[in-house]
């Protein structure tokens, strides 16, 4: 699944994680910081999510947007809410951000 990207340098990092940039590389960026050059071409790049940022159930919500539980369900969700159980089976999961 492509994932569409949601940033790009020099944006304030809003979520402490993993990141992919266009050309393929993956860092780990702090919340607070901002989303650097291209570490490959050193140039203005964009960046997405790397899948391995994940939420369960009952965490807050940093960041509004459209998250996908391990079953496929989806949901917006707004910062500031919490992350909810599974919508069809009412148990807690995993949630990532869909794109």
């Amino acid at each position: 699944m492509s994932k569409v990207y949601e940033y790009t340098t020099d944006d304030v990092v809003e979520e402490t994680g993993n990141y992919t940039c266009e050309s393929g590389t993956t860092r780990t960026l702090e919340k607070g910081s901002k989303f650097p050059s291209c570490p490959d071409t050193e140039v203005v790049t964009y960046w997405k999510r790397s899948e391995s940022l994940t939420h369960s159930s009952g965490q807050e919500v940093l960041t509004s947007g459209r998250y996908v539980d391990e079953d496929g369900d989806e949901a917006f969700l707004e910062a500031g809410s919490n992350f909810p159980n599974c919508p069809k089976a009412g148990t807690p999961t995993i949630w990532s951000h869909a794109g």
